[in-house]
């Protein structure tokens, strides 16, 4: 059973590079974003400039999505190279068409997140 050396040593590393993929992504998203006060004032910015709240919904829904297309983007380049490294064994396949098929559930969570989000705030402009 030279095997489940090897099978542990990969799902050990591969939880320590989401580990640290996920705080590298946090750690510049902060880094990133705009300061929220203002040194010479004192005074709170919005960052948002939103002064409605279907105006939030749509920053809310448009930064929600220009996140998670990318890694929509990344978790289907992540399956094609489970598809290439598979090599026909089976529990691999299955591995790789799972990661596949929840990438493409993703992502279209994540336009319909926004297109519903823009469908209520333009409910919302029609009724007031």
């Amino acid at each position: 059973m030279r095997l489940l050396p090897i099978i542990y040593r990969y799902n050990t590393l591969a939880k320590t590079v989401s580990v640290t993929g996920f705080s590298f992504l946090l750690g510049l998203i902060v880094q990133l974003s705009p300061s929220t006060v203002s040194a010479a004032s004192g005074a709170i910015i919005n960052p948002i400039q939103a002064q409605t709240f279907g105006q939030l919904v749509e920053a809310i829904a448009k930064a929600i999505t220009a996140i998670g297309i990318p890694l929509v983007a990344i978790f289907l380049v992540w399956s094609g190279f489970l598809f290439v490294t598979a090599r026909g064994n089976e529990e691999q396949l299955k591995r790789a068409k799972a990661t596949f098929f929840w990438s493409l559930v993703g992502g279209a969570v994540v336009i319909g997140a926004r297109a519903l989000a823009v469908a209520i705030v333009n409910f919302a402009k029609g009724l007031g």
